[in-house]
């Protein structure tokens, strides 16, 4: 299969329209409250899957009702505005397939939708899955994954469920020390972690750029992080490695400050 032949089947949209249930309910961290979550329909998240992520819906705030879109004859999500604004992006950060259970991590924050649901969450309540998916797959490439506090979840999972042979960098910067979480290093991997500090506000720019890659001859760069954040890292990465293609550079935004997702582009 050649990449243009990959990115098609890899983009092509599918549906689940599954009801959530909650099982449980951890706060892990400053940072983060861990929901699990039972499944009333099957959820495929290919084991071949860089930083998979779920297309959540929350039930109306007013209505309590969840309300699930559908594909037209081209491949497109029907939703209407107001249910749009109820849909957001979140990292799978464990699966069982046995059990068709998943976590979730949610980043805590004062407002947001998603944030305010996971504190207040209960055991029972039930959100909705539009479906499962992912934008890269492993390849024989280098893979360097770079990220915020956001991206957390999605490094870790892709960190643990790495093929064999895949050989891996990561450059993570949390909000606090306790937003660590313990990976181990390896033959293949390397991990590095930053906490965030105000007085070097590059930091993980620089962590990144200072990185010997040299003896790798194929690298694809992954990143999820602030939008302003994320800008820099795409174009510190792309001037060092200009001899790399640009599907070699995978940098999302995964969130602008003063922002709520939708009101900003996550690509270039």
């Amino acid at each position: 299969m050649d990449k243009k032949e990959q990115k098609i089947k890899i983009d092509k949209k599918v549906i689940v329209n599954a009801l959530l249930t909650v099982l449980s309910i951890e706060k892990i961290s400053p940072s983060f409250i861990r929901v699990q979550f039972s499944s009333n329909k099957p959820i495929n998240v290919n084991p071949l899957w860089i930083c998979p992520y779920l297309k959540l819906l929350f039930p109306d705030p007013l209505t309590g009702e969840i309300i699930f879109p559908k594909l037209d004859n081209n491949n497109k999500i029907v939703i209407g505005d107001k249910v749009r604004q109820l849909v957001r992006s979140y990292s799978v950060r464990e699966f069982d397939r046995i059990t068709n259970q998943f976590f979730v991590d949610f980043a805590i924050h004062d407002s947001g939708l998603a944030s305010v649901w996971s504190q207040n969450a209960k055991i029972g309540d039930q959100i909705g899955l539009i479906g499962a998916a992912s934008k890269l797959q492993f390849t024989d490439d280098c893979l360097v994954l770079v990220g915020d506090i956001s991206s957390v979840p999605a490094i870790c999972y892709t960190l643990e469920h790495l093929p064999k042979k895949q050989k891996a960098f990561a450059f993570i910067q949390v909000n606090d020390k306790n937003d660590i979480v313990p990976l181990v290093d390896g033959e293949n991997i390397e991990v590095n972690w930053f906490v965030q500090d105000e007085s070097n506000p590059h930091q993980l720019v620089d962590g990144v750029m200072s990185a010997d890659l040299s003896e790798h001859d194929k690298l694809l760069f992954w990143g999820g992080m602030e939008c302003s954040l994320a800008r820099l890292v795409r174009q510190a990465v792309k001037e060092k490695y200009s001899h790399l293609s640009p599907d070699a550079f995978h940098i999302t935004s995964y969130w602008r400050e003063g922002f709520a997702e939708g009101e900003f582009k996550h690509r270039e």
